[in-house]
């Protein structure tokens, strides 16, 4: 074994953890992404906050999924046996489906396919169904229950989009979940409708205290305002209303992103309008649809017989001819219009806008002729008559035209609808397809920025909300994310005829700006405004151009403390710009040259990629490259090293997850590391091997990994290696010795002849500082409890506490950065001297900074180096340097989690004050009511299990107080230090 390559492996393993609980925020950003600033932000926000418990409303297309696999994967790098369970809409559950595995390391277990209800043990996320929680007559039984008991985190996805019953559900299941995240874009707060159940899952304390008193949680939130308003007494001081936020706002756990903010890292929207005038025949039909609509009232809304009349007259004359031939059976001046249009339409077929769309495509393609649109066509009639008329202009279409039409309504199968649009869109992604043809309707949370780059509106919807998600399919994030500066522009074209009722909708839309940004969150009342104003302009065939238009990145939940939030865009901003000038924690054996442009991310990424390679030196594993046998993508996999020619696994310091010893071919596990590799759309699965199949014979790719914190090979690796570090090279054992051989160029070269160094990983908050579960007074009160059910409820409030110690936790290591010290010294002629710390890190890089790229290989010695109680002593004078050095980066940092653990310890303090005082309500109403009739005894247990849960409530509060004062305090922080140590002899290699 070469321990000098081992003890660098080892090194650079206890590097990734410090690099994990620093640049990565306690692992959030080992997810396949690029953070953006706003991203950074809210993880930052919700991993510091006491407890978790946000609505995140960032506008669509903002990455909300993203940001939630950061939350958990840092929830799960902290707590590996951590579990989330995912609300979804059926429609949105692929979708999520894909970014686990392909964003968050996860391969997540789907309610209902996990078989009869039990829970998937080995999948830290779950999947469900709104419909998957009920139990509905004729339906069977529910598949899974949302337990707080099995599952840490709820994640509820586009909440106002779920049918009322199961909402009810949710939030009785979200009253006992420790960690709860809401994502929705228009979570309609400005309705009460729909304002109270995310309040309630957001505000679990205030939402206890309403039901208690039989009033709304918006009351309890306002009151709980006005009494913190009145606390300032009339303070001026910034400082103070921040808190006064922190603690007590009606929208402290609610987060909300705009592109009017972030517009310089997001794409951005070119609108292009063509005017036509229309034809003989398409005039008729908009005469046609303006008597139709005559006596419609656009207040009720715009749905009904006569506007889908009115909106099919509007689209090609296929479409018209249904409803004119239907019109024409009523009789009277309407009908003999109607059989006018329908004979002139068929005489005269033509359609103003093709020609439109045709000089768009061919301008568009004699400019990128690889360029792919999404085409709104408004119904399936106009969709078939695009289909079969393109191809006679541009035969290239004539197998290169995808078509997406809105599924039956009795498709309820969300899952088996995505994954059939997916296939749909499959061409597109591969080039064969150049056009896709939809209605004017596309699901929410379909991604189809991947596809195509310009939407055109052939036909516009009716709906103002319709048209707004159309776009938002488009206007997504990157792969990868976009810098700023670096702007994704994409295309919107709208083909309009004047005098249409159609061209007076676009034209109203316009002037509210939805071509050019999203639309921001709106209550149904406000939608159905919009509505009526559409309407009208359709009916008056004019629009209404003294609108102004939709902004606002407001949340629609009003407060005291809305100026006072501290979570500014200047904030995120500035700490986007700390972050980005953070250094790669060291000794990073970056073998590429960094740019100043690299992100903290990229940065780590060539430091992997170095460690890759010294791993592959030393023979511990074997990393090769590799090529996708379908399509030659590029990545690598790992394996054990081989012995000969046997293809049989070597010698290896650890077993790897997820890696068979039988043989490469079945052994194998493939990665990528760079997010510049991900593919566009990402890919699950590669073809390692021709000769691959699944179990019914049928080709299957391996599963892609990404490498990086959270990622079980990745975080298997850090964890073998810091293992091997502690049991090979630790204080407890004789000091290793090596003899390194440097090759030409190394920059070590001269620091010789002999060399000792330790390295020590600092930890400002580890695991073994969290308090124990149950303490001996919280175990009498849990053993007073007579029944299983109040020992469960019990429980329940020392996990909720621990969960607390957790935030603590991860609050300190937010604001006291971990750090990777190295001490080391050479031996120069009869004495030994310290070596800086840059010389030491010199030693600990293998690999030599030049075109060739040389090793630094290490062998063991014939005789030893040095006299081992030298050695020794040596060594101790290390340790006492690097305990020296945790002390005086403990005063360095105290003084700033100090600060950061005042608001803390503010929250703390407000839970279960509130906490306490709905207990202490709950006990007296019970106890001054009695029983009229029935056993007393009864009456009195529920007394006592109150007296007992208020019992608890108090104990925690004590406990979360005292090490809060502890941890401020510095007496607790930093733990136990472990050193590891390694001698070697620096040879030139001439």
């Amino acid at each position: 074994m070469d321990h000098y390559l081992r003890f660098v492996n080892c090194v650079q393993a206890l590097r990734r953890r410090v690099s994990a609980l620093d640049i990565g925020l306690g692992g959030a950003l080992g997810v396949a992404a690029d953070p953006l600033p706003y991203q950074i932000a809210t993880v930052r926000r919700v991993l510091g906050d006491a407890h978790i418990r946000h609505l995140i409303s960032d506008e669509v297309g903002l990455g909300k999924t993203v940001q939630a696999l950061m939350i958990v994967n840092a929830l799960r790098w902290q707590h590996s046996a951590h579990r989330t369970l995912v609300i979804a809409p059926d429609n949105l559950l692929a979708q999520w489906q894909e970014e686990c595995w392909i964003r968050g390391h996860v391969m997540p277990a789907i309610a209902g396919s996990i078989g009869d209800g039990i829970h998937d043990e080995l999948s830290p996320v779950t999947l469900a169904r709104p419909r998957d929680l009920m139990t509905r007559p004729g339906q069977g039984t529910r598949t899974i229950s949302a337990d707080p008991a099995v599952f840490d985190l709820l994640i509820v996805d586009e909440p106002q989009t779920m049918p009322r019953d199961a909402i009810q559900v949710i939030l009785q299941a979200a009253d006992e979940f420790r960690q709860v995240l809401v994502l929705s874009a228009t979570p309609r707060l400005g309705d009460p409708v729909w304002r109270e159940p995310i309040l309630r899952m957001i505000e679990p304390g205030a939402a206890a205290l309403a039901r208690l008193e039989g009033r709304s949680v918006a009351a309890v939130l306002q009151e709980r305002e006005e009494a913190a308003v009145a606390a300032l007494d009339g303070s001026d001081s910034p400082e103070d209303w921040a808190r006064g936020f922190m603690q007590s706002a009606a929208s402290r756990r609610i987060i909300r992103n705009g592109r009017s903010e972030w517009g310089e890292y997001l794409p951005q929207r070119r609108n292009h309008e063509v005017r036509l005038q229309p034809l003989a025949s398409e005039r008729m039909r908009h005469e046609i649809a303006a008597l139709v609509l005559g006596d419609a009232d656009p207040a009720e809304g715009i749905q009904g017989p006569a506007w889908t009349a009115a909106r099919a007259l509007q689209r090609s004359a296929r479409a018209a001819r249904t409803v004119l031939t239907e019109l024409a059976t009523r009789g009277g001046a309407l009908a003999q219009l109607a059989e006018a249009a329908r004979i002139k339409s068929l005489e005269d077929p033509g359609d103003s806008r093709l020609e439109a769309l045709l000089d768009i495509l061919s301008e568009q393609w004699c400019h990128d002729q690889d360029r792919a649109f999404i085409i709104v066509c408004g119904d399936n009639p106009t969709i078939d008559m695009l289909g079969a008329a393109l191809p006679r202009y541009f035969p290239f279409l004539s197998d290169g035209i995808s078509v997406l039409r809105r599924p039956a309504a009795t498709e309820v199968e969300g899952v088996t609808n995505l994954r059939e649009i997916q296939e749909t869109l499959a061409p597109l992604l591969s080039g064969e397809s150049r056009l896709l043809l939809v209605g004017d309707w596309v699901q929410a949370g379909l991604n189809l920025h991947h596809v195509a780059e310009g939407i055109i509106f052939f036909s516009l919807p009716w709906g103002i909300d319709a048209i707004d998600q159309l776009i938002g399919r488009v206007d997504r994030i990157g792969l990868t994310g976009d810098r700023k500066g670096s702007r994704r522009i994409f295309d919107i074209w709208r083909i309009l005829i004047e005098g249409s009722q159609e061209a007076a909708i676009a034209d109203t839309v316009a002037a509210l700006g939805v071509f050019d940004a999203p639309l921001p969150p709106l209550s149904p009342s406000e939608l159905a405004e919009l509505q009526t104003v559409l309407g009208r302009a359709a009916i008056g065939r004019r629009a209404t151009l003294s609108l102004a238009p939709l902004t606002g990145n407001g949340t629609g939940m009003p407060s005291r403390f809305k100026e006072a939030n501290p979570f500014t865009h200047q904030q995120a901003a500035d700490e986007f710009e700390r972050w980005r000038q953070k250094p790669c924690p060291a000794p990073a054996m970056l073998s590429e040259l960094a740019h100043k442009t690299d992100t903290p991310v990229r940065r780590e990424e060539r430091a992997i990629g170095a460690w890759l390679k010294s791993i592959t030196a030393s023979r511990d594993f074997d990393v090769g490259h590799r090529r996708d046998k379908v399509d030659d993508y590029g990545f690598q996999t790992i394996w054990y090293h081989g012995v000969g020619e046997r293809g049989r696994a070597g010698d290896s310091p650890f077993a790897l997850p997820g890696a068979s010893r039988e043989n490469w071919m079945s052994g194998h596990v493939p990665f990528i590391y760079r997010r510049a590799d991900i593919s566009a759309p990402p890919r699950k699965a590669v073809f390692t091997d021709d000769g691959e199949r699944s179990g019914d014979g049928e080709r299957s790719g391996r599963p892609l990994r990404f490498l990086d914190h959270g990622e079980e090979l990745h975080d298997g690796l850090v964890a073998g290696y810091t293992a091997a570090c502690f049991n090979g090279f630790g204080t407890a054992r004789t000091v290793v010795q090596t003899s390194v051989r440097l090759p030409e160029g190394h920059p070590a070269r001269g620091i010789g002849p002999l060399a000792l160094i330790s390295v020590a990983q600092i930890d400002p908050f580890p695991d073994e500082l969290l308090p124990q579960l149950w303490t001996s007074k919280a175990k009498e009160i849990l053993e007073s409890a007579p029944t299983d059910a109040q020992k469960r409820a019990l429980t329940v409030d020392r996990n909720a506490l621990q969960s607390l110690f957790c935030a603590l936790q991860r609050k300190v290591r937010i604001a006291a950065p971990a750090k990777l010290i190295r001490v080391g010294s050479r031996k120069a002629r009869d004495c030994w001297q310290d070596l800086a710390e840059d010389d030491v890190d010199l030693c600990l890089e293998p690999i030599t900074p030049s075109t060739n790229n040389a090793l630094a290989k290490g062998r063991t010695p014939f005789v030893p180096l040095e006299k081992q109680e030298v050695v020794n002593l040596i060594r101790s004078r290390q340790v006492a340097e690097i305990a020296a050095r945790v002390e005086q980066h403990k005063a360095s940092v105290l003084n700033n989690v100090r600060q950061e653990l005042a608001v803390f310890a503010l929250q703390v303090s407000a839970h279960f004050q509130a906490e306490i005082r709905n207990r202490e309500l709950a006990l007296e109403r019970r106890r001054q009511s009695p029983p009229d009739a029935g056993p007393v005894e009864l009456w009195q247990g529920q007394v006592a299990a109150l007296e007992r849960s208020l019992s608890m409530a108090r104990l925690n509060y004590s406990e979360a107080t005292t090490f809060i004062r502890d941890i401020a305090g510095g007496s607790v922080l930093f733990g136990r230090i472990q050193p590891v140590t390694v001698l070697m002899a620096l040879v030139a290699d001439d």
